[in-house]
């Protein structure tokens, strides 16, 4: 018995559909952070905006376990994860350190605040943002600087090295 042609016809439609149809590898079209970094007088404080399953799934793995179902994230290894994948190092190269701030989840982003001390200016202080770039090779991170009202941009890939942010002492 033969299918009644409307419904051959439809299913066709829905096979070429699928085959036309875009597949991608992941949720989001695009992969990127946003990082909002404020220097003031003897801080730098910096707020990280990550999509929630990406930053899940990395602050997993690197804590070395399943990414949870809700995209959760525990604060200590979210900490850690930031810790190794966010650097600022003073003029003579020394690593900053980092000091949790808040971890804040609204519906599918993670706002996650860090800050250091500087105890010798901001002169030659330098960041990188390898944020999320072992998970997706396209990964493009955006820092935006507020350096005593002066704004600017650094974009961070995979490839980038460390830049300038601190030009006063």
């Amino acid at each position: 018995m033969t299918a009644p042609p409307f419904r051959a016809l439809a299913a066709a439609c829905i096979a070429a559909t699928m085959l036309m149809t875009p597949r991608v590898a992941s949720a989001h079209a695009i992969h990127t952070t946003l990082t909002v970094l404020t220097i003031t007088p003897g801080a730098v404080t910096f707020t990280v905006r990550s999509f929630a399953d990406d930053f899940s799934s990395s602050v997993a793995r690197h804590a070395g376990h399943a990414m949870p179902r809700d995209s959760s994230v525990r604060a200590d290894e979210a900490t850690r994860y930031v810790r190794a994948q966010f650097a600022l190092h003073d003029a003579g190269g020394r690593a900053l350190t980092l000091e949790p701030c808040g971890l804040r989840r609204e519906g599918g982003l993670y706002f996650v605040c860090f800050r250091a001390v500087l105890t010798a200016g901001m002169g030659g202080v330098r960041v990188h943002n390898r944020i999320l770039t072992e998970l997706h090779a396209d990964q493009v991170n955006i820092v935006q600087v507020d350096d005593h009202g002066a704004r600017r941009t650094l974009l961070f890939t995979r490839a980038s090295t460390p830049r300038l942010i601190g030009s006063r002492s």
